[in-house]
């Protein structure tokens, strides 16, 4: 018997279930860093670019390089990027008045985007 071909919402589905699994691994990972170091060996740690969750090391990435708030992340992830910078912050690990600047701009666009 000849195996049922897939549709396109089939394989959205299990491409986004691929996806959350990977933040559901990500996610502990980005909430437990403490050290700026602690973060760049994680975002270096990133999938190749066809692998899911590809996209939160590279974003994480981006964030570290720049403390840019990167486009495309979700209102979690810069949750936890702030709770990051909050803890860098605190350590004494940035100027001062940087982490503020950086937590200011995070909480900005928390609040344009919504916690949708």
């Amino acid at each position: 018997m000849a195996s049922k071909r897939k549709t396109n919402a089939d394989r959205q589905r299990e491409r986004d279930e691929a996806d959350r699994r990977a933040w559901d691994v990500f996610r502990p990972k980005l909430d437990a860093l403490q050290t700026y170091a602690e973060a760049m060996e994680l975002a270096a740690k990133r999938p190749r670019p066809d692998e899911p969750g590809r996209r939160y090391y590279s974003n994480l990435d981006f964030f570290l390089g720049s403390f840019i708030v990167p486009m495309g992340t979700s209102h979690t992830e810069k949750a936890l990027y702030l709770q990051f910078i909050e803890r860098l912050d605190v350590a004494g690990a940035l100027k001062a008045g940087a982490g503020q600047k950086v937590a200011e701009e995070l909480r900005q666009a928390m609040k344009v985007q919504g916690p949708w």
